[in-house]
């Protein structure tokens, strides 16, 4: 949400006026006042995962991006958030902005998560910062608990730092990481009142004179904070995403190569939607009858024999109907970790190192679900994914698809989309496109380089027509 911003008639340098030059004044025109310029409308709206005013404030004023409309949880009407429950800041801000994102579907979210590390107590208190003497514990009992930890410990041992994580969220559910550190020491007693937790006994190591935090102004604050500089650095790299065709023409940039990858049976040793019924079997999710009509799918993608790929996915779709995003969420996240993680096959994941190291762009697409897809990009480092979204409504899944799933042409259609948006028409070009079955034919066929994967038979057929690479990547997972 850009600030509005005054502007100003830059007048030319007047020649001198001399008696001869003074014409008589005209009597004016009446004239109508002028028409009220009507503020621009937000294109883009933000949930911020806090109620922290303060928080809240200096995220927008931070951010400031034209056209974005940032709302509070009180604002969207959101009442709670789940737990943290992660083992690092990010894990906690990922919660938060997945929760908040999750209950406004149709709006980014931001959310972020800190705390004060100190050296002498092994980077104590840590993610637990704001309950370090206990749950509902105040700012005061915190820093209170903190200087006894600290009594006998001598000034050169005091070290500490602030860190914060920000997690924002887009309304595909893609995500954007930054992290900021603030260094300094832990003084014996506090000291002004400005701030909040614990700023009256930090002494920030780009401040030289002495003081606390609690003793800067807000904009000196601002300029040195944890907070401060990871939004600094979310801001640019959300005005990266915003990067258009006419900057990288300015630039005279090259094209962006793009390289496109599959994710089951080309990235991943199998098919996780199979994987992933036969897990919610187990956990007696999804009925037997079920479990053996997969089953015979599950032996003819096998077989290398043409499938119809949506039909699991729909099997999934269905047992998750009016299922709580989030449990059903946390179900596929520890399904990943636990089956799929280790079935990231290492010639793929080789690959993707070799075009990162070319400084290509590497984006997942793939029909598979949003929470599974999310990890696997995480892991191989993707610079962005696209995938299903399962409709949300009141926090629940619905059983629908939000939108068209990329599958078949609409694999191509939507990296072209996004593409074009992130580059610039005519910016970019697909350098490589990897896929194994027969409906990833039309992603392949634009690509430069078109690699068939441990392809089907009907794929293997078009790839040897038409001279495409075939590979196999295929391991044991252990």
């Amino acid at each position: 949400m850009g600030a509005e911003r005054e502007k100003h008639e830059d007048y030319e340098n007047q020649p001198a006026r001399t008696a001869e030059s003074v014409q008589p004044a005209q009597p004016l025109e009446p004239t109508q006042p002028p028409e009220p310029i009507q503020p621009a409308q937000p294109t883009h709206t933000v949930l911020i995962a806090s109620n922290n005013q303060g928080k809240v404030s200096e995220i927008v004023e931070s951010l400031d991006l034209e056209g974005w409309r940032f709302l509070s949880l009180s604002d969207a009407n959101v009442t709670e958030l789940p737990e943290e429950t992660g083992e690092t800041y990010e894990e906690n801000a990922r919660i938060k902005a997945l929760a908040a994102h999750r209950q406004a579907p149709h709006s980014a979210a931001l959310a972020d998560d800190s705390g004060l590390e100190v050296d002498a107590l092994i980077g104590a208190p840590g993610v637990r910062s704001a309950r370090y003497s206990g749950e509902g514990a105040t700012d005061a009992q915190n820093t209170a608990k903190l200087l006894a930890a600290l009594e006998a410990v001598p000034a050169e041992q005091r070290t500490a730092r602030f860190v914060c994580s920000l997690v924002y969220v887009d309304e595909q559910g893609h995500e954007i990481v930054a992290r900021g550190v603030c260094e300094g020491r832990i003084a014996r007693e506090p000291r002004g009142d400005g701030g909040f937790g614990y700023d009256p006994v930090f002494l920030p190591s780009e401040i030289d004179d002495g003081r606390t935090m609690a003793e800067l102004s807000a904009a000196e604050k601002n300029r040195i904070s944890h907070r401060g500089k990871a939004l600094r650095a979310l801001r640019a790299k959300l005005a990266s995403h915003r990067k258009t065709s006419a900057t990288l023409a300015d630039e005279g940039d090259a094209p962006t190569r793009v390289i496109a990858f599959d994710l089951d049976g080309t990235l991943l040793e199998g098919h996780s939607p199979v994987r992933m019924v036969r897990n919610l079997v187990a956990r007696r999710i999804i009925p037997y009858t079920t479990a053996a009509k997969v089953l015979w799918w599950g032996v003819r993608y096998r077989l290398r024999l043409p499938v119809e790929q949506e039909q699991v996915r729909e099997y999934v779709f269905r047992s998750f109907s009016h299922f709580p995003a989030a449990e059903a969420d946390d179900i596929m996240v520890t399904f990943y970790k636990d089956d799929l993680q280790r079935r990231l096959r290492p010639k793929a994941l080789e690959t993707i190192r070799e075009h990162q190291a070319a400084g290509d762009v590497i984006v997942l697409v793939s029909a598979s679900f949003t929470p599974l897809v999310r990890e696997v990009s995480r892991d191989v480092h993707a610079d962005w994914f696209i995938c299903t979204q399962m409709e949300i409504e009141d926090g629940y899944y619905t059983g629908n698809v939000e939108g068209v799933p990329p599958e078949g042409a609409q694999k191509l259609v939507q990296l072209t989309a996004w593409a074009d948006e992130h580059f610039g028409e005519g910016a970019w070009v697909l350098g490589a496109a990897y896929g194994d079955h027969r409906s990833d034919e039309p992603l392949l066929a634009p690509a430069r380089q078109p690699v068939a994967v441990n392809p089907d038979t009907d794929l293997e057929r078009v790839a040897r027509r038409r001279g495409w690479q075939i590979v196999d990547w295929s391991f044991e997972p252990h």
